[in-house]
């Protein structure tokens, strides 16, 4: 049996086998890898004479190889990649013994995978081989090779066409995942590549090798795969489909992706750029978007982390990695489409969808307090979104309009002024801006952004290692734009200092560093930054400079095109043309040399013109000086005798012409002698007429010149009488003069007196000035010390403040004729008389029935500076049933009580101090209700009626603070927003009508307020916490007229305050047993009551002598309470506890606690003992 010589004819030049024309294509090149294949040891399993050698080397359908002397087979490479039917007896290239063993199974797992056998295996099983296959590759370089030769070797002269689609199969999930080894690379391109373009080749092979070449030149190009491809991925590639993922924009819209395992980042952010019709994405890439690992920064909110995805990366992995993180610790990651950075050539480009892209994210990096702007910038920014977002619309609405002022603004800068202020100036401008467009408002809030020294950096988080000028903090944030490297401050961003890229002078980094050598002040210096992403940093430094040194070069090759030929170096001039400036560019410099050459050919033709006429000029002239001389000459011939000539013995015709020129000569003298003797005739007529004109005005002359005399000289006499009056007016103006010099003289020496005065007096307000500097820094020293020691005596006081208020007789009172019971003698003491005895009672201070709510908080404030510096303030109110609790608690809108009042306050405190710290505060609201605690902020499902809530448990923290894990929590950044959230859990409060009070709290209301505050220079931070309790009324049954579902209430109302009594009685006696425990209530208070707190306590009674008995008990209660010490303790954490904090968070993290308990895993039960936070 032979073999057919390779056909020039045959495609590719393929070789057939003489049986069957089964097609063996040629693989070039084979020779070059020979020693990388175990060819001698195929050629002893050969000699050997093993079962089935003839179907393991392909034998089947070629000629025999050729013999050895000793009579065994002599393989060649070519022979061992050429299909086959049975296992190897080792591996095709050379390996380790542990690898050669896996590379022998392998090629038994492709024999399944094919089916050779008639072995039908399920769908499930076939992918399963396939994923083994890959993760030998993957995880094995070396057994990279191996495979791709192994699939050579099967879809080499495969005679079973369903067993080779198969085949091919395999080879395009391998060439999707890796690529060969660049050893191999040529080998297999071009034998794949070649399969792909063979016409003879089956369809189905034909299509499988083309995807499989598309699929090798991507990963070539972006490496392998990271990740091992799931089931369900390999199932979506043997059946032609695609996966999907959603790639989100940062105004959250999204467009769908569409992917394949060899789907790289870059290929898809040019998809997406084709979804959305975006022509311009050479600058846009995909962000991971995660949540950041750790805890968070003192007094910095937790934002998410924007991860630059490599333009070489496969989705697939990146969907791998997502899924991965979301099945360790719960973390969701999603894919954002944005801006990689903005670069100069942005401000040129104005496609809609980029203006309106690039819009969204530098505005979502100014709403994230990425560009520190003044006031004004604000107010204009602000202004510009709000038209750029709703238009002219919200003119008319001025709650909507502040809602969306809010949403619009940085919150640092929100609270650097009152909301009033704020309102009005936005409004302000945004009336000015009425007749933008959107689009307009859009490119305007661009453009303050781009004028900003910082605007449209990109920024990176870093931490010093070295500053030659000691002027930048141990952790900062380093901004990087077309201007140079800016460096910011990072809690609240502040912008500390910039470097111009001219001025930096070289600049580099490493995996965990990066350094800048730059001139500050005319002087070098290298300063040292620690940061992982020291490539990314100096990557966007170098963008920004190649593209200025590129807007240099154009402009200079521009004026060299330009400038043409017109210098002595004219003909080099075209030589600035050779430079790649794209098509457009060239195609202007052709048209201007076009036209510049036309202009040099106008310009020679003008000159040869020119050059023409002047030589006719001349010859002109020459002939005018002829003929001149010629007339002259002929009036000489006038004067000779012409009949004198003797013309005999010439040529007769010549005579002839002779004689007729003597003719017309003489015929022109007698012409010429009659224009003369006209002329002198002329002459003669002109100069006698001349002479009698002459002769005339010579008399004439005379007398007009007597007349202009005479009238000088009346003019004269005239002018003398004008000068003689200005000369005495001139003299009483002397004289008047005169007398002013004096006066003047006189005010010379006032003035010298006047500032002789204002120097003293001015040295005497300088004198002033500096002593009220000193008074005003003594004054400062002074409050600053009073302030320490008003705290600290607060301290040592510890015990709870308790206030009585009396609130005045209702009119129905005195229609039944009821009288007053009480008498407040002073401002702390209150007497009444019970059973026929004076009892007198004394408090911290007593309101009596006409105090304003006013005068109540202005004794009330000093606490809301309290939990601002960091204390646990509490606030609440106890007594019967209408007595006044809630009114001194919350009041209405016309008389507000201490829950506005104190919002309002707390709000102006923190505006006031906004340069000196930075301030997050958040709220929660709970109600007791029939010993079910519930959470009054939680959202709600239909109307008032509030969803099923978890239930709320009760703990405290180690600082003995009870907190409530699992209550809902907004955070709030005004007065407005913190009123509206405690608005709409008031709506939700459980309230009825009683013989005592026609809106009767049926519950215990908690209002709680927390304020965590960073200090800016020292970046401490404190955590207080403002609550006011609403305690529910004391009353007695029979006379509230409770029944039904009142008087349940009315029992677990009196059963809680019962148990609160316990808990005072048991702490004013000093036991060493607090019933704590015995109810929700107690509990919820125990930081308050015995607790580490500032407690303030409204004892609320009614004054008439119908309710004594409960006055008298609410008394006796509150005196109790006012012989309880708290042991009050501030939460200020410094720098050096809140990274031990972090350290345990870590750790925390670590141990592998859940994200949701991480929080709570330190809160401890509430014991039956005094709670002293230790």
């Amino acid at each position: 049996m032979t073999v057919m010589e390779a056909d020039p004819t045959t495609p590719s030049g393929a070789r057939l086998a003489s049986s069957g024309g089964v097609k063996t294509p040629i693989l070039e090149g084979l020779d070059s890898h020979s020693e990388k294949f175990q060819v001698d040891a195929f050629n002893k399993a050969a000699r050997s004479g093993g079962k089935g050698l003839g179907k393991l080397f392909g034998l089947g359908g070629k000629s025999s190889p050729a013999s050895t002397p000793e009579g065994g087979l002599n393989l060649t490479t070519d022979d061992l990649l050429v299909y086959s039917e049975d296992n190897l007896p080792v591996s095709l290239l050379k390996h380790s013994s542990d690898n050669a063993s896996r590379a022998v199974k392998m090629f038994t797992s492709i024999l399944q995978f094919m089916g050779v056998n008639g072995e039908m295996l399920s769908q499930v099983a076939t992918l399963d081989i396939a994923q083994k296959l890959l993760h030998q590759g993957l995880k094995r370089t070396e057994l990279r090779d191996e495979l791709y030769m192994q699939l050579v070797k099967q879809t080499r002269g495969c005679p079973n066409p369903a067993a080779c689609a198969k085949a091919w199969q395999l080879m395009y999930m391998t060439a999707s995942c890796m690529p060969p080894t660049k050893d191999f690379m040529g080998l297999v391109s071009e034998y794949v590549h070649m399969c792909a373009n063979d016409d003879d080749e089956d369809s189905e092979v034909r299509a499988l090798a083309k995807k499989s070449w598309d699929a090798m030149k991507r990963t070539a190009k972006a490496g392998q795969r990271r990740t091992l491809p799931e089931l369900s991925e390999l199932d979506s590639m043997l059946k032609g489909t695609k996966q999907t993922a959603i790639a989100f924009f940062l105004d959250e819209t999204f467009e769908e992706l569409t992917y394949d395992a060899s789907t790289t980042v870059a290929e898809a952010v040019e998809a997406v750029a084709g979804q959305v019709k975006l022509q311009n994405y050479q600058t846009f890439s995909l962000f991971a978007v995660q949540k950041p690992k750790g805890p968070a920064e003192p007094g910095v909110p937790l934002t998410d982390e924007h991860v630059l995805l490599d333009d070489n990366r496969y989705i697939a992995d990146i969907m791998f990695d997502f899924k991965a993180a979301k099945a360790k610790d719960g973390s969701a990651a999603k894919l954002l489409y944005k801006k990689r950075m903005f670069r100069e050539t942005d401000e040129t480009i104005t496609e809609p969808r980029f203006v309106v892209l690039s819009y969204i994210q530098a505005q979502h990096d100014y709403l994230q307090g990425q560009y520190p702007v003044i006031r004004e910038d604000a107010a204009q920014m602000c202004a510009l979104q709000l038209q750029a977002e709703h238009g002219p619309t919200l003119t008319g609405n001025q709650a909507e309009f502040d809602a969306a002022m809010e949403r619009y603004m940085v919150r640092s800068i929100l609270t650097s002024r009152p909301r009033a202020e704020w309102s009005a100036d936005v409004m302000t401008r945004y009336k000015a801006l009425a007749q933008f467009s959107k689009d307009d408002a859009r490119l305007q809030f661009l453009r303050i952004i781009r004028s900003l020294p910082y605007g449209n950096s990109i920024f990176f988080p870093v931490k010093r290692i070295e500053d030659p000028i000691g002027l930048l903090p141990a952790k900062l944030i380093i901004g990087i734009n077309k201007r140079g490297v800016h460096f910011f401050r990072p809690v609240p961003k502040e912008y500390l200092h910039s470097a111009e890229l001219r001025d930096i002078m070289q600049f580099g980094s490493s995996s965990q560093a990066v350094f800048f050598k730059m001139r500050v002040a005319g002087v070098l210096h290298i300063f040292q930054f620690e940061s992982k992403q020291g490539e990314d940093i100096c990557m966007a430094v170098q963008t920004h400079i190649n593209d200025i040194m590129m807007k240099r070069y154009s402009k200079a090759a521009a004026a060299v095109g330009e400038g043409g030929e017109g210098g002595a170096a004219g003909g080099d001039g075209g030589g600035g043309g050779e430079a790649n400036f794209g098509p457009k560019y060239q195609a202007h410099v052709a048209e201007l040399q076009r036209q510049l050459d036309e202009a040099r050919e106008q310009l020679e033709v003008k000159e040869k013109q020119i050059a023409e006429l002047t030589e006719d000029r001349a010859e002109m002239s020459d002939e005018l000086g002829v003929l001149k001389g010629t007339g002259a000459a002929g009036a000489a011939l006038a004067a000779i005798d012409l009949s004198s000539l003797k013309l005999d013995g010439g040529d007769p015709e010549a005579v002839k012409a002779i004689e007729s020129r003597i003719r017309a000569a003489e015929g022109e003298r007698v012409t010429l002698q009659q224009k003369i003797a006209r002329l002198e005739e002329t002459h003669k007529s002109e100069i006698s007429a001349l002479q009698v004109q002459l002769a005339a005005g010579a008399g004439a002359g005379a007398a007009v010149a007597a007349k202009e005399k005479e009238a000088k000289i009346n003019e004269l006499i005239e002018d003398l009488g004008n000068k003689e009056l200005l000369l005495s007016e001139a003299q009483s103006k002397l004289a008047g003069l005169a007398g002013a010099t004096e006066e003047l003289a006189e005010l010379r020496e006032m003035k010298a007196d006047v500032e002789r005065r204002e120097k003293a007096q001015a040295e005497l307000i300088a004198g002033q000035a500096k002593r009220l500097d000193e008074l005003e820094k003594l004054y400062r020293d002074e409050s600053l010390q009073r302030k320490k020691i008003y705290n600290a005596m607060e301290d040592l006081k510890g015990k709870i403040r308790v206030y009585c208020r009396v609130r005045p007789m209702l009119q129905f009172e005195k229609d039944r004729g009821q009288e007053m019971a009480v008498e407040i003698p002073d401002e702390l003491t209150i007497n009444l008389k019970w059973k026929d005895k004076k009892r007198e009672f004394n408090f911290d201070s007593v309101f009596e029935g006409g105090t304003t709510q006013e005068k109540v908080f202005a004794d009330t404030k000093h606490l809301i500076q309290s939990a601002v510096d960091g204390y646990n303030v509490c606030i609440f109110a106890y007594g019967q049933t209408g007595s006044g609790k809630t009114f001194t608690i919350y009041g209405n809108d016309e008389l507000p009580g201490l829950t506005p009042r104190g919002v309002t306050e707390l709000f102006d405190i923190l505006e006031r101090d906004s340069g000196k710290a930075s301030y997050r505060v958040e709220v929660f609201m709970l109600e007791l209700y029939v010993d079910d605690l519930q959470d009054l902020l939680a959202e709600s499902r239909k109307g008032e009626k509030l969803m099923k809530q978890p239930k709320l448990d009760i703990k405290k923290d180690p600082k003995g603070v009870v907190t409530v894990p699992g209550a809902t929590v907004i955070e709030v950044t005004s007065a407005h927003q913190l009123m509206t959230a405690i608005e709409e859990g008031q709506k939700r409060r459980h309230v009825s009508s009683t013989q005592m009070n026609r809106e009767s709290s049926r519950s215990h209301l908690i209002i709680t307020v927390c304020i965590e505050t960073t200090n800016l220079q020292t970046q401490s931070v404190a955590r207080g916490k403002l609550s006011f309790v609403d305690l529910a009324g004391s009353e007695r049954v029979k006379k509230s007229g409770s029944a039904g579902e009142q008087l349940k209430e009315a029992q677990a109302i009196n059963k809680s305050l019962s148990a609160l009594g316990n808990v005072i009685s048991a702490l004013a006696t000093e036991q060493g047993h607090v019933p704590y425990r015995d109810h929700k209530l107690t509990m919820l208070m125990s930081d308050s009551i015995g607790g580490t707190a500032k407690t303030l306590m409204f004892v609320n009674v009614s004054p008439v002598d119908a309710n004594l008995d409960e006055t008298q008990n609410s008394l006796q209660y509150a005196t109790r309470v006012s012989t309880i010490k708290n042991n009050v303790k501030q939460d200020d954490n410094s720098k050096e506890v809140m990274n031990l904090k972090k350290k345990i968070d870590h750790w925390k993290e670590q141990a592998g606690l859940p994200v949701h308990l991480r929080e709570f895993v330190d809160l401890i039960e509430i014991d039956n003992v005094q709670q002293n936070g230790e």
